[in-house]
């Protein structure tokens, strides 16, 4: 055989070899995802929401979340995720590539009612779980989040649009909005009521605690836009701070972009998918 042939037979060995080792790494490779998952195109999260139903406690069990008090994680289409994590508010930066999902440090609120240990325990477990993720799936309405060892650590359940709790015909009363550029989240001042309802013909009104005030809006599933937000000129003194959070309620009001309903609670979400607004239905 002449040099030629021993050169193209070199090659193809090589090339053999090449392959092999693509292969064994395709196998052994160090994400810890079994193989039959690494060709798998994940369900996007951008744009959904979901309830905790289960989470892996610190001995290894994995347990429900407390009755009332499920923590809700909203996904936004701009690497933000915002929620509830039972009773405070919290929000982080996510990325995810594929299958494989990385939570930044969340920053939440920090308010527990007195007799509530265990709602507290249960958002500072959520939390240390909701960093430790590495990798998702979503079976149905389900949503798991693993792990870097493949375990699970958070099972949530797809949040739907409630039937009972309208956007229209519902007048909802803020509970929290955000501060700060986004960076906090503070409550109304007590002894102010502040007020969002909209009307079927294509106009939102309320109290901004001080002043009415009224807008133009469109709505589809999940979007809203607000336009051109007209309010009444009087100035209250008390209580102290009145003012100028009504100027930062109809700011943040202007930003809309985007809405969840979850049970009672009407969370408003701006362009970068942060939940600026948060709401209770009125009884």
């Amino acid at each position: 055989m002449g040099r030629d042939g021993h050169n193209t037979l070199a090659k193809a060995a090589f090339l053999i070899i090449v392959a092999a080792c693509l292969v064994s790494v395709g196998y052994s490779g160090g994400t810890g995802m079994p193989p039959d998952d690494a060709g798998r195109v994940a369900e996007p999260l951008a744009g959904t929401a979901w309830n905790l139903i289960a989470f892996r406690a610190d001995n290894g069990s994995v347990i429900a979340s407390q009755n009332g008090a499920e923590p809700l994680i909203i996904f936004g289409e701009s690497g933000t995720l915002t929620g509830s994590a039972g009773c405070n508010l919290y929000s982080a930066t996510y990325r995810i590539n594929g299958s494989a999902i990385s939570v930044e440090p969340v920053v939440a609120t920090a308010a527990y009612p007195a007799s509530e240990q265990g709602l507290s325990q249960q958002e500072s477990r959520y939390r240390e779980l909701l960093v430790a993720a590495a990798s998702y799936r979503v079976e149905g309405d389900e949503l798991v989040i693993s792990g870097p060892s493949g375990k699970e650590l958070l099972v949530f359940l797809r949040a739907e649009q409630p039937e009972s709790v309208p956007l229209l015909a519902t007048t909802w009363q803020l509970t929290r909005y955000t501060t700060g550029g986004g960076s906090a989240v503070a409550s109304p001042i007590p002894g102010t009521n502040v007020t969002l309802a909209f009307d079927p013909d294509g106009t939102l009104s309320g109290s901004a605690g001080c002043n009415a005030y009224s807008a133009p809006y469109r709505v589809n599933e999940t979007g809203i836009a607000v336009e051109r937000v007209i309010a009444t000129k009087a100035s209250c003194s008390e209580p102290a701070g009145i003012m100028e959070q009504e100027g930062a309620y109809l700011d943040l009001l202007r930003s809309a972009a985007g809405y969840r309903i979850v049970g009672g609670t009407l969370a408003v979400i701006d362009g970068n998918g942060r939940a600026i607004l948060f709401y209770k239905a009125e009884p």
